[in-house]
């Protein structure tokens, strides 16, 4: 993997292109044009969705680098994490005290929080198995069946310290939150997992050609959590790369590796039930060294500059 962008940047003829979120077809020409009068074209996406990795994989020109808020498979790209970046300063700034008061290996009343957001097809399976497998009175689990709606017509759970406004209808919206504002869905939620053990990441995406991480996962790595993950193929080896461990000696983390999304959701949920078996005291015991690690790597590494090896 090309790890000298940094370099590159003070080079002269070097053009610096951020990809538009929502995304525009007409992008992918802006690069091609910027080829012709520079040496290079340093490509941000921030959003990694199936257009913006399709770009990645079209324009494969060797004076092009990508830095991505991911992975794309076959794409040789720097990772350049600004949803943890984001999560991080908002943690750092706003939460620290409030995080302060999080209690990651006492044992809780609930297993697991599984807020799952907008409606989406890896999400409506995990709604179905909880409630299929009867585990709905072991979790905490939010969901916005009907895409798009107002909050105030779903079962959010807001977190104290909020202020409250109930006509919200995407996450993203900022809100005032202890006298400062920011992204609804960057707030951990620290009276939620007060009361849950563990978390289940129902990232934003599930394509197996690409991993796009975001403040989903940053989240309970902040909260020092054991974490589920409903996702793409090799969401969590290509998590590895950046540092973190996962939870492999603790559960069955095989499900990672599988092909097929149903089967990869499947298997995923097993986990969850699985652990919702199983003595919280033991679990945590085992987990705590993996999320120290975790948590350390989050807020140490910078996350829009650091270098990193394939």
């Amino acid at each position: 993997m090309n790890t000298d962008y940094i370099n590159r940047l003070s080079q002269k003829g070097t053009l610096v292109l951020q990809a538009p979120y929502p995304w525009q077809a007409e992008f992918k020409s802006d690069i091609v044009q910027g080829l012709e009068s520079h040496d290079q074209v340093i490509v941000l996406i921030t959003e990694l969705h199936d257009d913006s990795a399709e770009l990645c994989r079209a324009l494969t020109d060797p004076c092009i680098h990508y830095l991505l808020c991911g992975f794309v498979s076959g794409v040789d790209s720097t990772p350049c994490m600004d949803w943890f970046a984001q999560t991080v300063s908002n943690y750092q700034n706003i939460q620290l005290k409030p995080a302060s008061k999080l209690e990651p290996y006492q044992v809780k009343p609930k297993y697991f929080d599984i807020l799952l957001g907008q409606q989406k097809p890896h999400r409506q399976f995990v709604y179905d198995y909880i409630n299929d497998h009867r585990l709905s009175e072991q979790v905490i689990m939010s969901y916005i069946q009907d895409r798009g709606s107002q909050l105030g017509n779903t079962d959010w759970i807001w977190e104290p310290g909020v202020e409250r406004d109930d006509s919200i209808q995407w996450t993203v919206t900022t809100v005032k939150y202890r006298s400062r504002y920011l992204p609804l869905s960057q707030i951990i939620p620290v009276s939620i997992y007060n009361d849950t053990a563990y978390t289940v990441v129902c990232e934003t995406n599930f394509d197996n050609d690409y991993s796009f991480y975001t403040e989903k996962v940053a989240k309970p790595i902040l909260s020092e959590r054991l974490f589920v993950a409903v996702s793409g193929q090799h969401y969590l080896r290509n998590l590895k790369k950046l540092g973190f461990k996962t939870f492999d000696g603790v559960i069955d983390e095989g499900y990672d590796l599988v092909e097929d999304s149903q089967t990869r959701f499947r298997l995923a949920c097993e986990q969850i039930k699985w652990l919702c078996e199983q003595s919280q005291s033991e679990i945590l015991e085992q987990i705590q060294p993996i999320t120290e690690h975790n948590k350390k790597v989050m807020l140490e590494t910078d996350w829009h500059y650091n270098k990193f090896t394939s």
